[in-house]
């Protein structure tokens, strides 16, 4: 988690972009990190990322991209080449991922969805190591919302 925590320092905006069933990962994933680590995230599809928040590229930024599934993975993987290109921090999820932490074993797509939120959970580790929080511990809020 150390070399996580490393590339994530000074980031002031955190994406997280996928297509297909990987935007189950990138919306559930932007909403965990926000309540863990009390950091904004933001998840969207990556085709949309490419038309408005590409423009954000910097130190400042940095971008977790879902390779997803056989069909679409192409695309995800040359979206990670543009934005490293662009002067942007990213890292892929997925099989053939740099950082030990968000490689994932190919079990087929039945589980895929499942397996991509786990190195989004060690981001908020190292997001919370980064600033001294004790991850998880909502302040404002409880784990199971009462009110409307």
């Amino acid at each position: 988690m150390t070399s996580l925590a490393e590339k994530l320092q000074r980031i002031r905006h955190l994406f997280l972009v996928g297509r297909g069933a990987s935007l189950a990962a990138v919306g559930t994933g932007a909403l965990i990190v926000k309540e863990s680590d009390h950091f904004h995230a933001e998840g969207m599809s990556s085709a949309a990322f490419r038309h408005g928040p590409l423009e954000m590229l910097s130190e400042e930024t940095f971008v977790v991209v879902f390779s997803g599934d056989a069909k679409t993975r192409e695309l995800n993987h040359r979206l990670l080449t543009d934005i490293q290109q662009g002067g942007g921090r990213a890292e892929l999820v997925g099989e053939r991922s740099a950082l030990e932490c968000f490689r994932i074993p190919d079990h087929g797509t039945s589980v895929r969805a499942i397996l991509e939120i786990l190195p989004i959970q060690m981001t908020t580790l190292a997001l919370a190591a980064l600033v001294g929080r004790e991850p998880g511990k909502f302040e404002l809020a409880t784990k199971v919302t009462t009110t409307e």
